[in-house]
């Protein structure tokens, strides 16, 4: 599985935007896919991804919220 670092575009602290958790490294456990038909015919669909923090609370954070650039580099 891939990891990435969280970046929290959330207002508050808490679930489901984890604004406090900002700059951890999570897992990518998996994309969320809706209907690839709906998908196909709206382009700005943005793509959401389940994630796990080192601690193994999972929630979802929008592709432009995961930096999987700078784990690459610290590899």
């Amino acid at each position: 599985m891939d990891q990435a670092i969280f970046r929290s575009q959330s207002a508050v602290d808490g679930a489901p935007g984890f604004r406090e958790r900002s700059g951890e490294t999570v897992t990518i456990v998996a994309e969320i896919r809706e209907d690839d038909a709906q998908v196909a015919s709206d382009e700005q669909v943005a793509r959401l991804f389940r994630i796990r923090f080192s601690d193994g609370v999972e929630t979802e954070a929008f592709e432009d919220e995961l930096i999987t650039d700078e784990v690459s580099e610290a590899s």
